[in-house]
């Protein structure tokens, strides 16, 4: 999988696309038709804490908003809640600012 990544907090020329882990069991994946990037992720790619006691751990995915579809569920034993997604669904997800970002090719949610 690969997505946007922010290595050192700074201008926008920091942000790096590469190859990221894979999914693992019990999480979705959903295929990105769009992601969001907010003024927040804005503040936070300078180093600046904005609204939060502190900025973000490095290195991190910017982007809070994606839409796409399930495109894989992982093995294993699944929560009720992952369970209900079969491939192929359209699927929407707003991404905590403690977790990864949603740019990049696919998502893995939790």
């Amino acid at each position: 999988m690969h997505a946007v990544r922010l290595h050192a907090f700074g201008p926008a020329e920091n942000l790096v696309y590469e190859r990221t882990e894979d999914p693992v069991p019990g999480q979705v994946r959903i295929a990105v038709a769009a992601a969001g990037v907010h003024l927040l992720d804005t503040v936070l790619r300078e180093g600046e804490a904005g609204p939060f006691p502190a900025p973000v751990g490095l290195p991190t995915v910017p982007g809070r908003e994606v839409a796409g579809t399930v495109d894989s569920v992982g093995a294993g034993r699944l929560r009720p809640a992952v369970q209900r997604f079969p491939l192929a669904e359209a699927a929407a997800a707003h991404r905590a600012l403690e977790t990864r970002g949603t740019v990049g090719k696919v998502v893995l949610e939790p």
